[in-house]
């Protein structure tokens, strides 16, 4: 596969929800539409708690008559605990599948061609992630198969690849901190305005009609050196500004998602009051800056 990078993903784990209701269950828990799945393979939604805040930043697919979820693996065991609390008389299976299906990361892939159908024939599961960025499923050795007839990528070349797409994580350290809004997963299209009721979904639908709200995620860029750790407070002079969301480091500099006050959105950030070690940068989809009096 010519031109392909491709790198494993072991911080990622493989849930699979299976049976007669599992799409009419998950459609009850999720923030994006099941309907859309099998026209949007690697569907991107969120699973809040009753306060509207996300816990878990998701990857859908189907696979068979399952559903296929890619998960943070440090988020897995939650998920599936509080899923197997809210199935009550619905036919459902949930099971946690990282022993048996690995995740793999395909860079400057676009979606289709020859490579997209050899995924299929080698039993791999395609998730569409970005205009060049697919996450693969499959069977350990069917993804080393494939990972080895690509060019070798690192973890962190996907993480950036992520940081450059706009495209949140949420770690142990920030599950509950923020609604999909101020993640900009509406901005995404992992939040569905029309599709009915799930958990969270009166704060998230009310955020989204009374106003815009004064937080959103923003990109910044800083010194190879620096270090930052999800949730990490930034500061613009001496005023707490942001919240850190995900960050890479690596040879061109480090990148970092946070969300900010939009008050602060042209500002130099800082990891402490009165630095200045990060600038803004460019994302890839344009982000609503106007507040009113609103704050979810």
């Amino acid at each position: 596969m010519p031109g392909l990078s491709c790198t494993f993903l072991p911080a990622y784990s493989v849930v699979t929800v299976s049976g007669r209701d599992a799409r009419s269950f998950l459609q009850g828990q999720l923030t994006n539409d099941l309907l859309g799945l099998e026209r949007h393979p690697g569907l991107l939604a969120a699973a809040c708690n009753r306060e509207g805040r996300v816990l878990e930043i998701l990857r859908l697919a189907s696979r068979g008559a399952a559903v296929l979820i890619v998960v943070q693996r440090s988020l897995a065991a939650p998920l599936i605990a509080r899923l197997e609390k809210s199935v009550l008389r619905a036919e459902v299976s949930i099971e946690d599948r990282s022993d048996a299906l690995a995740v793999a990361g395909m860079l400057d892939a676009a979606p289709g061609g020859n490579w997209s159908q050899a995924m299929g024939a080698a039993g791999v599961t395609m998730l569409v992630a970005g205009p060049r960025r697919q996450m693969l499923v499959g069977s350990p050795l069917s993804m080393a198969a494939v990972c080895n007839d690509a060019n070798q990528a690192a973890s962190d070349d996907w993480e950036r690849c992520c940081i450059e797409d706009g495209e949140p994580a949420v770690h142990p350290e920030t599950a509950g901190n923020w609604i999909p809004q101020m993640l900009n997963l509406d901005l995404l299209s992992a939040v569905s305005f029309t599709k009915g009721c799930y958990v969270g979904q009166e704060i998230v639908a009310r955020t989204q009609h009374l106003g815009r709200i004064k937080r959103r995620m923003l990109r910044y860029a800083g010194p190879a050196a620096a270090v930052f750790r999800p949730g990490q407070a930034l500061y613009s002079d001496q005023s707490q500004a942001a919240q850190v969301v995900a960050s890479c480091n690596g040879p061109r500099g480090m990148e970092l998602l946070a969300v900010t006050e939009l008050r602060y959105s042209g500002d130099l950030l800082g990891s402490r009051p009165g630095s200045s070690e990060l600038v803004p940068a460019d994302l890839p989809y344009a982000v609503p800056v106007a507040t009113t009096a609103f704050d979810a």
